[in-house]
């Protein structure tokens, strides 16, 4: 069958995610606690937080942690990276996958430890039968993140599937209870909602055009060429990863003072989208990752050494350093509008709640809808681009 179809690579791909989705749906139904050993935390901020991850603590299961770990590993990486791109790239990409596996297997036993601390019943469950549970959470944590590494080589889209499922998954889960509020307030939140995602839509759509002079082509006028950088290049991966740093600072905070300053039980709210100064900080963490993100991904060290090497240059720019210092130019003024406007859509609904605190839950739920109509757009985007490649496969063959 697939040697008979034009788009086989494309449908192999698909094949392979489904079958990476079905061992998460299916490990994320395997229960390690019974129903009554769970406490029922009234926190829609953590559920919803970790959902966006891939993770799921409404009932505590093998993949409870999602990808937090791994995002958060990832974002450390690539921000070092940033600082030394020539260091970075003549790593190996096993030496990559070391260093990243190893800080996740950290950063999982702290977010573990902690999701075990405040949401299983001590009653319940013996000490000792704690650090297996642990163990456990871990283990699936790094099979998950085994598993989105996989779909990374063989899949579509990487990660982003995962956590696509998981938002579904917690949509459903949640329990919305009847508005009691005015019909102008419902009408404005429905409008609110319609104008964000219409806004990321033409932000994955439009791209911004730096023209330059093609050597090869100096003579024909008609024939344009530009590099063409998206205005949010970090597209949905920077909302996963600022609140997967977001989480991670709310377990470690709380942790420290459950163990050294009230000597006890801590409600999670230090850090939280209960309060002014939790959502403040968390948009504070969406611009500056969003922003590092996109222009590690830009890339215009590279970028003016690809210049350099081929003999294309912009208008009025020396090539080397000059060229370097234009293309950083613009890539901040890029790169800084685009965090911006992303955290500033995930903003106003946020600081909606603080107003409105009766339609939190609906609010949360609009937060996640807007979250998986982005992702699936990245999606998309993905499977695009493997439709073309199957499409001139045939013609890309001869030069590989």
């Amino acid at each position: 069958m697939f040697k008979q179809t034009e788009y086989k690579i494309l449908y192999k791909r698909l094949l392979f995610t489904c079958l990476i989705l079905f061992i998460y749906i299916l490990g994320s139904n395997i229960s390690l606690v019974a129903e009554n050993g769970v406490q029922k935390h009234d926190n829609s901020f953590y559920k919803v937080a970790v959902s966006n991850m891939g993770g799921d603590i409404h009932t505590l299961n093998i993949f409870s942690l999602g990808l937090g770990p791994w995002l958060t590993a990832l974002i450390f990486f690539s921000l070092l990276a940033y600082r030394n791109m020539d260091k970075a790239s003549r790593q190996t990409r096993k030496e990559k996958h070391y260093k990243e596996k190893l800080l996740t297997l950290v950063l999982s036993v702290i977010q573990g430890y902690f999701v075990i601390h405040e949401y299983v019943l001590k009653e319940k469950i013996h000490s000792e039968n704690i650090f297996i549970l642990l163990l456990v959470i871990v283990t699936g944590t790094m099979l998950l993140v085994w598993l989105a590494d996989q779909n990374v080589r063989y899949g579509v889209a990487g990660p982003m599937p995962i956590v696509l499922m998981s938002i579904v998954k917690s949509l459903f889960q949640q329990k919305l209870g009847a508005l009691h509020t005015s019909t102008i307030i419902i009408s404005f939140i429905v409008v609110a909602i319609v104008i964000a995602l219409f806004i990321l839509l033409v932000m994955e759509l439009i791209e911004y055009h730096i023209n330059y002079r093609d050597i090869m082509n100096i003579e024909n006028d008609e024939i344009k060429k530009y590099l063409a950088w998206k205005v949010n290049p970090a597209g949905s991966i920077s909302i996963m990863m600022s609140v997967s740093v977001f989480i991670l600072l709310n377990n470690i905070i709380n942790l420290i003072l459950s163990r050294f300053v009230n000597q006890g039980e801590v409600p999670i709210q230090l850090l939280t989208f209960n309060n002014g100064t939790g959502i403040t900080l968390y948009m504070f963490l969406q611009i500056i990752l969003g922003y590092l993100l996109s222009r590690f991904i830009l890339n215009t060290k590279n970028k003016s050494k690809d210049f350099l090497r081929s003999g294309n240059y912009f208008v009025g720019i020396q090539p080397g350093e000059a060229t370097e210092r234009f293309l950083n130019k613009k890539a901040r003024k890029i790169c800084w509008i685009g965090s911006i406007i992303v955290a500033c859509i995930i903003a106003v609904p946020l600081y909606s709640t603080l107003f409105v605190p009766q339609l939190a839950q609906q609010i949360y739920f609009a937060i996640q809808l807007i979250v998986l109509v982005y992702i699936g757009i990245n999606i998309a985007e993905t499977i695009k681009t493997y439709l073309y490649f199957d499409k001139y496969k045939r013609f890309l063959n001869k030069y590989w």
